[in-house]
C-alpha cells in the first residue's frame, strides 16, 4: 500500500546524495549526476512521454530511434514554462512543499517515484522519478492522477499540466525557438516526427474563389 508523503519523504526526492551518504551507499559518480536534479526529473518525464536512443530512454527500458524528448533539449523550454507560468511557491497538501514551477513540478515527480519504488533512489540519476522503468514511471503518473489528490489545490492543477506540457514541449518549436530574435534557429525535430510540412502561406485547395463566386450579396 503507498505510503503516505511526508516531508523526510521530499527532502529524500530533492536530496538522493544525503540520503546515500547516510545509509553507507556511495552516492552517483560526478558523471552521472552532471545535471540538477530538476533537470533530470524532466529529463526522465520527456523520455518518458517521446522515447529515443538517450541514456534516460534506455535505462527505462523503452527506446525509439528517432530522435526524443531528451536528444532535442525540449527539458530547458519547459522549466522555462513552469517557471514564467508558477513564480510563487506551491504550499499544502499533500506533498508539503514549498516550491515554484519547475521544482515543484520536479518534486511532484520525484516524491511519488520514491512511493512507486523506493529503490530509485539509489540509480544512475540524481532523480528518483529518472531512476523508474518505464512502467514505473506510467505508476508514478496513475498514482499522481488518481481522483482525490490535491483536489482544491494548486498542485492539482500543476498535476494535470505535467504530460501535456511535456508532449507539447517535445513537438512544439520551443527547442529550437531564439526568444531574442523572434526566430528558429532550426528546423525543429518535432516537425519530422509529426510528419509537419513547416510553414506555409496557403494550400492550393484553399486559393481561389469556389465556382467563381467572390463575393456574397444580400
Amino acid at each position: 500500500m503507498p505510503q503516505p508523503i511526508t516531508r523526510r519523504t521530499l527532502l529524500t526526492g530533492l536530496g538522493v546524495a544525503g540520503l546515500l551518504a547516510t545509509t553507507g551507499v556511495a552516492a552517483p559518480t560526478a558523471s552521472a549526476v552532471d545535471l540538477p536534479a530538476v533537470r533530470e526529473a524532466f529529463q526522465g518525464l520527456l523520455a518518458f512521454v517521446v522515447p529515443g536512443p538517450d541514456r534516460y530512454s534506455q535505462h527505462q527500458g523503452v527506446t525509439l530511434p528517432t530522435p526524443g524528448g531528451v536528444d532535442i533539449a525540449a527539458a530547458e523550454p519547459l522549466e522555462y514554462t513552469y517557471d514564467q507560468a508558477i513564480p510563487f511557491p506551491v504550499i499544502g497538501r499533500p506533498f508539503d512543499i514549498n516550491l515554484p514551477g519547475a521544482a515543484a513540478i520536479a518534486a511532484f515527480l520525484n516524491i511519488t517515484a520514491l512511493d512507486v519504488d523506493p529503490r530509485s533512489a539509489i540509480g544512475p540519476f540524481a532523480s528518483s522519478f529518472a531512476n523508474l522503468t518505464h512502467a514505473r514511471k506510467a505508476e508514478v503518473m496513475r498514482r499522481l492522477e488518481r481522483p482525490g489528490l490535491a483536489d482544491g489545490t494548486p498542485a492539482r492543477f500543476l498535476i494535470n499540466t505535467i504530460p501535456t506540457l511535456a508532449v507539447f514541449a517535445v513537438y512544439s518549436e520551443a527547442p529550437v525557438f531564439d526568444r531574442a530574435t523572434n526566430q528558429l534557429t532550426q528546423r525543429p525535430v518535432g516537425w519530422d516526427l509529426s510528419d509537419y510540412d513547416g510553414v506555409s502561406d496557403g494550400w492550393a485547395e484553399f486559393q481561389g474563389y469556389y465556382r467563381g463566386v467572390d463575393r456574397v450579396t444580400d
